[in-house]
């Protein structure tokens, strides 16, 4: 499967998701354009995955347990996008400002380039996350802020 088709397929899923009410339209696949990059990110809670994907991507599937699922591309002149490694740093907080990071692992699939990073939650918690993206060979962190609400199964 090429980049575009996993990105496709990354993408149908999430839709899937919402359309099946497990994310509110808010959360869901959101993206930010800066200078000459995209970066796609959304939480996932971890049941939505089967325990096979689950276990392919050490994912730990719980009903409190949720993951960040962020992925960089290039924006090239011709219209197309190009997967690119970067750092991604970040963490985690809630209304009552408990604070937590969050480790993000690196996934490679073919040219397809993608950083999943875990956390626990608790049901019906509005989550904030604040996750700075470098792409590779740049210098400036691009900061990214965004909240959604969460629920256990």
């Amino acid at each position: 499967m090429d980049s575009d088709s996993r990105q496709q397929h990354w993408l149908t899923l999430a839709l899937l998701a919402c359309v099946l009410g497990f994310f509110s339209p808010a959360s869901f696949a959101e993206s930010l354009n800066f200078g000459q990059y995209t970066v796609h990110y959304i939480a996932v809670n971890s049941t939505f995955l089967t325990p096979e994907i689950a276990a392919q991507y050490k994912i730990v599937r719980s009903s409190r347990r949720a993951f960040l699922n962020i992925a960089v591309l290039r924006n090239n002149a011709d219209g197309s996008t190009t997967p690119v490694a970067a750092t991604v740093e970040g963490g985690k907080r809630n209304l009552m400002q408990q604070q937590g990071s969050i480790d993000f692992a690196e996934v490679r699939e073919g040219e397809a380039i993608y950083y999943i990073g875990q956390f626990d939650f608790s049901n019906a918690e509005i989550v904030r996350f604040a996750v700075d993206v470098t792409p590779a060979g740049e210098s400036k962190a691009q900061a990214i802020e965004w909240s959604t609400q969460l629920y256990a199964d």
